[in-house]
């Protein structure tokens, strides 16, 4: 927000599952600038359908410079397909499948089989960047600004 940053959302839930769960993520602090649900529109993921009716709602010029964050590969996917850039989630995405508690309480070295056996599969799914939680967000955007600026495309 402070870097004026539009957030959009995509999720493979209905609307009316949605409409419920939006009111308890912003009393988390997650408020989005919008939210495109499956039932929102034709095709759900891997196809880019509800990732470009984000862009077009966010008013997103030019879907280069556009980021999607998601910890699933048909999530990645679906990001690369609408010709963006893709960053996996890893540590607190669903192909590590843990709690904050759960994976807190690993060791280091458990921590590490998990991110070995779940990074090849948001690789293959074209993540450009593959990060632990989203609190690694910003030196990735940071990194994706000066790629944007040497005249790089997703």
């Amino acid at each position: 927000r402070q870097r004026s940053i539009a957030i959009g959302s995509t999720t493979g839930y209905p609307r009316s599952v949605m409409d419920g769960m939006m009111p308890l993520a912003a009393a988390q602090g997650y408020e989005p600038d919008c939210c495109i649900t499956v039932s929102d529109v034709a095709r759900g993921r891997p196809f880019p359908d509800m990732i470009l009716a984000n862009a077009l709602v966010l008013g997103i010029a030019d879907v280069r410079g556009a980021v999607v964050v998601d910890d699933s590969p048909t999530g990645l996917s679906a990001g690369r397909a609408a010709g963006m850039w893709a960053i996996g989630i890893l540590a607190s995405g669903n192909e590590v499948g843990l709690s904050l508690e759960q994976w807190t309480a690993l060791s280091p070295a458990e921590q590490a089989a998990h991110r070995v056996r779940a990074f090849p599969k948001l690789a293959e799914a074209g993540a450009h960047y593959v990060i632990d939680t989203i609190a690694d967000l910003l030196p990735i955007i940071d990194a994706i600004d000066a790629r944007l600026v040497a005249g790089e495309a997703p």
